[in-house]
This record gives structure tokens, sequence and C-alpha cells, in this order.
């Protein structure tokens, strides 16, 4: 048997297949930045990722099963801020929560932004939940006979 496993593994086969293996393991992380309240603005290094929620996929060294994150800071209209940073296992996809210091000045500030940046998320959805129904509508089969049949009075739902 073990002479078995040492064939199997001297084999060209057995060496394309660690190769293969190699080539396919996870060489990164993700991790989506999100805080409380909502609205802050990422920065890494100074240069700004954008509003939360803000994914990041962080490249491994390949000699760790683990990538530490660069640091972030997380502001809010106030002014308010807090950094963060945080060790990855290689093939992760984590969500981290930044919470505004508790002892910041403005808080209702930026709990008002959250409040609208919620009321612009929900809009948001509407809409897209709107164009996904025109989409389904024009790809009804009723909507694709009126538009063979090269009708100019289409339906409302078919336009």
């Amino acid at each position: 048997m073990t002479h078995r496993t040492r064939v199997l593994l001297g084999s060209p086969l057995a060496a394309a297949l660690l190769c293969a293996c190699a080539a396919t393991a996870p060489k990164s992380a993700m991790l989506t930045y999100e805080s409380v309240p909502d609205g802050a603005e990422i920065f890494e290094g100074g240069k700004s990722l954008g509003a939360v929620p803000v994914t990041r996929t962080y490249q491994s060294d390949g000699k760790s099963s683990t990538i530490q994150t660069r640091d972030v800071r997380a502001v809010w209209p106030s002014g308010a801020w807090t950094t963060f940073f945080t060790l990855l296992p290689v093939g992760s996809d984590r969500v981290a929560t930044l919470e505004r210091p508790e002892d910041a000045p403005g808080l209702q500030q930026d709990l008002e932004h959250a409040k609208q940046v919620a009321d612009a998320r929900k809009r948001a959805a509407a809409r897209n939940r709107e164009f996904q129904q025109t989409d389904i509508n024009r790809a009804s089969a009723r909507c694709k006979q009126e538009q063979a049949r090269g009708s100019n009075g289409l339906s409302d739902d078919c336009k």
C-alpha cells in the first residue's frame, strides 16, 4: 500500500493534479465594510473608497493563510471617525461593521444622514424592481406576439 502511494505521488498525473489544486487555491479574501449609523465614507491610505457598503478584495502574499488588511478610516458627515484593520483567512468573505464613537459630537447629524441614505436605497431598489418587471413583461409570450405582429399600439407593459 505504501509503495502504491509513493508511485502515485511520484507520477506525472499526481504532479499535474497538485499543480491544478495549487492554481485554484484561493489567493485572496473579501471584506465588506458597513457602518453604524449607516452612511460613513471609507478611506484607505487617504483615498476614498466610497460610502458604505464598500467591498474590498485583499490579495494574499502566498506564504500565509491569513491576510492583514490595511487600516481603513470610516468618517461620518459630522466628522466623527474610527479606524479598523483585521486579519482575514485566505478565501474568506467577511463583513466588518464600523461603529461611530459614542462620545463624538454630531450624532443627530449622522443619524439624519443615515435616514437619507436608507431612503435613497429604498428608492433605488424600487426602481430596480420596476426595471426588472418591465424586462419580464417584454419577454412574455403576449408581448413577443405583439412585437412580431409589428403592432404600433403595443400594450403599455410591452413598450
